[in-house]
């Protein structure tokens, strides 16, 4: 285990592997990046989007940049270029937390795919320092090694026994950590052997993964075209599942990416070459939606009501997969990016309602800038659905009197977990974590708030809402 005060982690080397997330992307970023051009167009279906919001972050890093609602109520994100843990406010403020990395590392920590916990911190992979780490809200670090040298943490997720699951892209196994950094590595089969080993060709070795039905974690195989399941005890299977494109043992072409769970229980699957999304069952029937030519999408995340949203880096669009139910059938829809020359990375919901979205744009020179560099950016746009959680204190304010933390929720999603904190001046009270409190002399004058933090099957996804806060009268 590593802090955030402690320096080197013994045993991890210089590492020049390039996680899959860069092959994915690699050919758009050439074309709409590194040339300057124009992105592909968007179909011509496809309408602008109303009331997007957009917030430039500066001179953007190597990919791989990852954001997800956490408890707090903002958005979190990873960030390369600076190799910290952000969080962006629904009024676009930004704090970054630095992550520690090995000094002899060049190429920084790898902070890739990041989740919220169900201990109320944000959990992420750190793939060329080979840690998983943990980041509470205050922005304290604790980062933990992978007992395997050079395996490369990538995709992580909560699982439903209140532990948190990731991929190795460099190794054929699936590993869990419990939220006090207990470690423990699954093998995904091979051929002749049940051993797990640092693999070059990556035909075992997984990438993202997501919780979903049978109460198991979901995961992808780029290298071998197929859908693995893991239990809770640690059993794996696997579901092959067909594509147009095959795939490339040396990683120039996956074909398949992220996944995420649906309303109605199956799998969706991003089919990168195809520009294909895929549904599938538990039982591996498979139902698939085509997307413009050239869309390449790589990562899908759960909507408001019966949606998925993913991205289309190779479109300067994201897109939108309504869920088929049992009288609908499932469509697709292309909602175009303002900001041109844009390579959108990851799509989250958020609390308001908003899908929010972080990715790359090179508009010429700016402020932040002014070489020309492309830039980070933060964006969100309507959903349609309004907000999905809200927080209000209720009581009369006063010294002495009971005050009651209330939950709105506009969504359709199913809450598993509700947790409360309440709030002094904005920091948090230690222990109060109960619907009401009572207030006492030494709150008069002061600011006294609640959060609530929500987590929604099927994919254990967090959203939270802080209230307004009350001032204590005597």
């Amino acid at each position: 285990m590593r802090s955030a005060t402690t320096g080197r982690v013994a045993g991890v080397g210089n590492l020049v592997r390039r996680p899959l997330f860069v092959s994915l992307l690699a050919g758009v970023m050439v074309a709409s990046l590194a040339q300057g051009s124009a992105a592909a167009p968007p179909s011509a279906a496809a309408a602008p989007i109303r009331g997007a919001t957009s917030f430039d972050l500066g001179p953007a890093g190597y990919g791989g940049n990852d954001i997800v609602a956490g408890p707090d109520g903002n958005m979190w994100f990873t960030n390369n270029a600076n190799n910290s843990i952000g969080v962006i406010t629904p009024k676009g403020a930004v704090k970054y937390f630095p992550i520690p990395t090995v000094p002899s590392q060049s190429m920084g920590s790898g902070l890739f795919e990041l989740t919220a916990g169900p201990d109320g911190n944000m959990w992420f992979t750190g793939f060329y320092d080979n840690v998983i780490g943990k980041v509470t809200p205050l922005g304290v670090v604790t980062l933990y090694l992978v007992p395997l040298p050079k395996a490369n943490p990538y995709g992580i997720t909560a699982g439903v026994d209140g532990n948190l699951w990731f991929t190795l892209d460099s190794a054929n196994a699936i590993g869990r950590i419990t939220t006090d950094g207990v470690v423990t590595l699954f093998p995904i089969p091979v051929a002749g052997s049940t051993s797990i080993v640092v693999s070059s060709t990556g035909t075992m070795n997984g990438y993202s993964i997501t919780a979903g039905p049978l109460d198991s974690l979901w995961f992808t195989i780029p290298m071998s075209n197929l859908i693995g399941r893991i239990t809770m005890a640690g059993q794996v299977t696997t579901i092959p599942i067909t594509t147009t494109t095959p795939p490339s043992l040396d990683g120039s072409t996956p074909t398949i990416g992220s996944l995420t769970t649906g309303a109605n229980g199956s799998i969706y699957v991003t089919r990168n070459a195809d520009s294909v999304i895929s549904g599938m069952t538990s039982t591996g029937a498979v139902t698939n939606y085509p997307l413009p030519a050239g869309a390449g999408p790589t990562l899908i995340a759960q909507g408001p009501a019966n949606t998925l949203w993913f991205n289309e880096p190779g479109a300067n669009a994201l897109g939108r997969l309504v869920v088929p139910g049992a009288k609908t059938p499932g469509t697709v829809t292309q909602v175009p990016l303002p900001a041109p020359n844009f390579l959108p990375f990851s799509v989250a919901t958020g609390p308001d309602g908003s899908i929010w979205y972080i990715g790359m744009v090179n508009s010429g020179n700016t402020v932040s800038s002014p070489s020309n560099v492309p830039t980070l950016t933060i964006g969100r746009i309507p959903s349609g659905y309004g907000t999905l959680l809200s927080a209000t204190v209720t009581g009369t304010g006063t010294s002495g009197s009971t005050l009651t933390c209330a939950k709105g929720e506009a969504g359709t999603w199913t809450a598993i977990q509700t947790r409360y904190q309440w709030l002094r001046n904005d920091r948090v009270m230690i222990g109060r974590q109960r619907t009401s409190y009572v207030t006492t002399k030494a709150d008069v004058g002061a600011r006294i708030s609640c959060r609530v933090s929500v987590t929604y099957a099927p994919n254990l996804i967090q959203l939270g809402a802080t209230a307004k806060p009350v001032t204590i009268r005597p």
